[in-house]
């Protein structure tokens, strides 16, 4: 049975949004909004818009979100598991962590938002997981349309030990992805720094962040290249927008004008490092997903 909880609210007239909020610090006012709109909180016992104003004697009952069955099981989605980490191929369309940031204070949040890989960990963690380690074991992360590999802790020293390593650029990282138009060079170097401009998009910009992407090209053909991408750096957006600035934007890449496609042809292949607590030479590998290949025959066998 889910966890419930009522409260009799006393006072002057105040939105049922505002006051639940305040009442569950651990959730976000939108969080909250969902929650009421869903029907897991309601008034009196019956649903009601998050704007309703409450009275003196209104009875606000709370349905708290609990662990529960996801879509998606985690072992489905696990390529290797250790001592200190598990991997796991993650799908496109899926968020590594819900958007508010209350889930890290707060683990029991991301069960009230759509299913995302934290919510996958933490309603069945792998053998030797540490359900007290900060941020459900992440030490590194990979936008939600982006698929592939993704390296996560089972305890606290390797998740410290690991996001250093992330840090000084000791990890190597490997994508592939189908850009639009034919890379003429079969491979080379973006040196180009990244900053958030007016408006808030991010891009090539004089004034940003140093970022490197060295490449290499794997195919050419119909107007398309399947190229590897080896980022130097981990700026948010960094493949995108260096592909896009070097005028070879990622297909699929709606924010950076590439060609419409059935989600964002952007794959991390590959990890290695080396063990930061063995010393161990590490090597994982996502297999690039059907919906990649099949984007790929579509656009290069187009009349």
């Amino acid at each position: 049975m889910p966890d419930k909880k009522t409260l009799e609210f006393a006072g002057y007239s105040r939105r049922l949004d505002i006051f639940a909020t305040d009442e569950l610090p651990q959730f976000s006012r939108a969080i909250v909004q969902k929650m009421i709109k869903d029907g897991k909180i309601t008034v009196n016992g019956k649903k009601v818009k998050p704007s309703w104003p409450l009275q003196t004697g209104e009875k606000v009952e709370i349905e708290m979100p609990a662990a529960q069955a996801q879509k998606t099981a985690l072992a489905d989605l696990l390529l290797a598991e250790g001592k200190d980490y598990f991997v796991i191929n993650k799908p496109a369309g899926m968020l590594v962590h819900p958007q508010s940031p209350v889930w890290e204070t707060h683990p029991e949040a991301v069960f009230a938002t759509e299913e995302t890989l934290v919510s996958l960990i933490l309603a069945c963690p792998p053998k030797g997981f540490d359900p007290a380690m900060a941020r459900a074991g992440l030490v590194h992360r990979l936008d939600r349309e982006t698929s592939g590999v993704m390296l996560l802790a089972k305890n606290a020293a390797f998740q410290t030990a690991m996001t250093e390593l992330f840090a000084h650029r000791e990890v190597h990282k490997t994508y592939h992805s189908i850009a639009c138009g034919e890379i003429p060079d079969d491979e080379g170097t973006i040196d180009v720094p990244i900053g958030r401009v007016a408006g808030g998009k991010i891009k090539a910009s004089d004034v940003g962040r140093e970022a490197v992407t060295d490449y290499k090209v794997l195919q050419r053909q119909n107007g398309f290249t399947y190229v590897e991408l080896y980022p130097r750096t981990g700026r948010t957006n960094q493949l995108r927008v260096h592909l896009s600035w070097l005028g070879y934007p990622v297909l699929g890449d709606w924010l950076y004008k590439g060609a419409t496609a059935e989600r964002l042809m952007l794959h991390a292949r590959k990890l290695d490092f080396k063990h930061p607590l063995t010393g161990r030479k590490m090597h994982f590998e996502a297999p690039v997903p059907a919906d990649f290949e099949a984007a790929w025959q579509r656009v290069t066998q187009a009349e």
